[in-house]
């Protein structure tokens, strides 16, 4: 069981979000702080990194990338088109808050802490008696 646990714990490090529709208002509670590092490349590798979070036969103009493990956050914009109010919407994502009507990142933050629990746990040393 432990070492299937292992791709899991890989997984869930990881979450993304596509600039598609509106953010909500509240912030996912106990959202960690994430140092934010924004990328601007071309709009091929832009679209390689973020194409795989957003419906089929949609194009992406731009995504999040959380790594809660080293509390970072890569938004992936395209160098000539970032208009304010999409690096605005990528920055909220890596603060903590989700698209309206939506619980991804939260229960993407409920997995983590679930999957490193369940590390911590199992790599605790035995007791000696």
């Amino acid at each position: 069981m432990k070492r299937a646990l292992i791709p899991v714990l890989a997984a869930v490090f990881v979450a993304t979000s596509a600039a598609c529709t509106s953010i909500g208002h509240e912030k996912v509670e106990g959202w960690p702080e994430l140092e934010i590092i924004e990328h601007r490349v071309s709009s091929d590798e832009m679209y390689q990194r973020c194409s795989k979070y957003v419906a089929f036969g949609m194009l992406p103009m731009a995504c999040a990338e959380f790594n809660l493990a080293t509390r970072r956050c890569d938004i992936w914009l395209v160098k000539d088109f970032a208009p304010k109010n999409i690096v605005e919407h990528e920055r909220l994502h890596c603060l903590g808050y989700d698209h309206v009507g939506e619980t991804a990142m939260r229960d993407f933050l409920v997995r983590y802490r679930a999957a490193t629990e369940v590390t911590a746990a199992t790599s605790a040393p035995k007791p000696l008696y």
